[in-house]
């Protein structure tokens, strides 16, 4: 098991809803700051309180409007609470930022992970930068890292690494083969892209990897970032049916 602390860096996953089986079970792929994007694409799909949202990671970063992105996602909390939010690799960078800063007490994703550029002479802070970084300081109209809202904060810091529910394991980015879900590395659950689909029947739901603006479905996984920060598309789907939602 990895390091926790009372921050849960890896919150608790038990996905065992208490409720009757949602009419739909849609998942989102990565916003990246695209605002006018996912509120056209809540529009297109009318949420009820009988759905279960599922968002995939990355809300930050490259877009030019993360703090809009933010907010619209805590609103889009208060009025459906039992959306569930996981956790990308931008949301990561930047969480990780925060702790390299003195300004949030946790553990970085290089403290925990061998995998994740334990020997890399870049500090978190400039690995946030030239990942997106700068748009997103720009979008809150600040300088310094810091002075972005607790409130976002917050809420970055209460998104999963992966979510179960049914056949369907959700996360950001990939599953290591053979090994338990609690047992993972976080760098495969927020960065690995070549990890192999899920197998006697599980299904991995993720995003991270963009497309060329459809989803991809195969044996095993479901591919959901379409590419929206580079002028694809924005995509919901229905995992249940394979029903697609987009917008450009």
């Amino acid at each position: 098991m990895y390091p926790m602390n009372e921050y849960e860096f890896i919150p608790n996953h038990n996905a065992k809803m208490h409720h009757q089986t949602p009419s739909r079970l849609i998942a989102i792929g990565d916003i990246h700051g695209q605002l006018d994007m996912l509120n056209r694409l809540l529009n297109s799909i009318v949420p009820t309180e009988m759905d279960q949202f599922v968002f995939l990671g990355d809300y930050i970063d490259r877009g030019k409007n993360s703090k809009g992105v933010i907010d619209r996602l805590i609103q889009f909390r208060c009025e459906f609470p039992r959306t569930v939010f996981i956790r990308g690799n931008h949301d990561q960078m930047l969480l990780d930022v925060l702790v390299e800063l003195g300004a949030r007490a946790d553990m970085r994703l290089r403290d925990i992970s061998s995998k994740y550029h334990a020997s890399s002479p870049e500090t978190d802070l400039e690995i946030f930068l030239s990942n997106g970084g700068n748009e997103t300081l720009r979008s809150y109209q600040i300088k310094d890292v810091t002075d972005i809202p607790t409130e976002h904060i917050s809420f970055l810091n209460g998104t999963r690494l992966w979510w179960q529910y049914e056949n369907f394991v959700f996360v950001h980015a990939g599953v290591a083969p053979n090994l338990p879900l609690e047992m993972q590395d976080p760098f495969d659950l927020l960065w690995e892209r070549l990890s192999p689909p899920g197998k006697d029947g599980s299904i991995h739901v993720v995003g991270h990897h963009p497309t060329t603006g459809e989803p991809y479905f195969e044996p095993g996984r479901y591919s959901l970032d379409t590419g929206g920060v580079y002028g694809q598309t924005l995509t919901a789907c229905d995992v249940h049916t394979r029903q697609i939602w987009q917008v450009r």
